[in-house]
């Protein structure tokens, strides 16, 4: 009876344990390999446009919000304060040196010049996160290089145009009126941006 249940026993063992075959693994080849790597590449150079181009719009938006908000702080500093305050491009960010696109500094101007007589007068700095295209200014009827609120919240000039370059298409503009109004403009579908006086943008 002892040896019948011991077999008995190892019936059950075996029945319940079952010998699984141990499956082959499967390697890629040389060929597999350089098919997988061409289709990377054909993707990679299918999405790069699309990847230039969505940081080219996000690099302008950047500077264009920076940008418009110096510009309103300016003139509600200037009517705030009751006295002149002035934007110019800056590169050292304390002087009026160097180009638009360096970045800015806004500060108070009393003698409404354009030029920062101390440091305690600059109210706010702007640095260039990045040098990504070109920045413009103009303004009219007499060209300076800076804008210069005065404090009824109006500018000295009759207006002025900011405008940013990628080599040779203007990407946007931001017109200023002597009331201190912007506006925001983009290329019509000529790819052409003209200002207030009817006169088309350059780059060059």
């Amino acid at each position: 009876m002892l040896s019948y249940r011991g077999l008995s026993a190892v019936s059950k063992l075996t029945n319940t344990y079952k010998v699984i075959p141990m499956k082959s693994e499967h390697a890629f080849t040389l060929i597999e390999m350089l098919i997988t790597l061409f289709v990377i590449a054909i993707l990679a150079a299918t999405a790069f446009p699309a990847l230039q181009l969505f940081w080219d719009r996000t690099q302008d938006q950047i500077l264009q919000s920076e940008l418009l908000h110096a510009i309103k702080l300016a003139k509600f500093e200037a009517f705030a304060r009751r006295m002149p305050v002035a934007i110019c491009q800056s590169k050292n960010q304390q002087t009026c040196i160097g180009d638009w696109s360096d970045g800015q500094i806004v500060f108070v101007n009393e003698s409404a010049d354009g030029v920062v007589n101390h440091k305690e007068s600059i109210l706010a700095v702007v640095k260039a996160t990045s040098h990504h295209g070109q920045l413009y200014w103009r303004s009219f009827p007499n060209y300076r290089q800076y804008v210069l609120f005065l404090p009824t919240g109006s500018m000295r000039s009759d207006n002025g145009t900011f405008w940013h370059c990628h080599g040779e298409l203007v990407r946007w503009a931001m017109m200023l009126s002597k009331s201190g109004r912007i506006r925001l403009v983009y290329p019509d579908k000529d790819g052409v941006i003209k200002d207030s006086s009817g006169k088309s943008l350059s780059c060059t």
